[in-house]
């Protein structure tokens, strides 16, 4: 078999993402049992929000640094089995508009920050800075919308999210047996 044109299956993808999951570093073996049963029993959206609240995640304003975040690891691996069931999860995308919402976010924190000193005799900077702070939590609306578009818009066919969730236990099986035979 020619190596160049080798198309990965579904199977071979969904080895290689779950090695990557224990090799990478990116769950441990009690997070990935504790994520499987999050999964098996409470279904697709249930297991992100349980992600969401485990992982932590810590937002950047630069890509780079989003990558090297647990969550964005996990999703990333979930863009890959995407490949297999929408093919609309663009990760990178994802990831540039997360970085983008955090940087005008973080701007916004700024212009907030500078009116605290004018506020004490002014009601107009008062005004300001309510709308800022308004703003702000616009944006920080926007940002956690465009974290969780990709399993809402999962959850609106009822056919892609159980064999997403079939995929995704497999992935998570796969994924405990080699960190159990890891030693992790």
């Amino acid at each position: 078999m020619n190596e160049a044109n080798f198309e990965p299956t579904l199977e071979s993808t969904l080895n290689k993402i779950a090695f990557d999951i224990v090799n990478d570093k990116i769950l441990e073996e009690n997070e990935i049992s504790k994520l499987l049963g999050v999964l098996s029993n409470d279904g697709v959206y249930a297991m992100w929000i349980y992600v969401l609240d485990k992982l932590k995640v810590k937002f950047h304003e630069d890509e780079k640094s989003l990558n090297e975040e647990k969550i964005f690891k996990l999703l990333s691996k979930i863009a890959e089995i995407d490949k297999f069931v929408l093919k609309t999860l663009d990760y990178d995308a994802v990831v540039k508009n997360i970085s983008n919402l955090t940087k005008e976010i973080n701007q916004l924190q700024k212009d907030i920050n500078q009116l605290q000193g004018k506020i004490k005799n002014k009601s107009n900077s008062q005004e300001e800075k309510k709308q800022l702070e308004n703003q702000k939590k616009a944006k920080e609306k926007d940002r956690n919308k465009e974290l969780n578009k990709y399993f809402l818009d999962l959850s609106s066919n009822l056919n892609d999210l159980l064999f997403f969730k079939e995929l995704f236990e497999k992935v998570l099986i796969y994924a405990l047996y080699h960190a159990k035979a890891m030693g992790e």
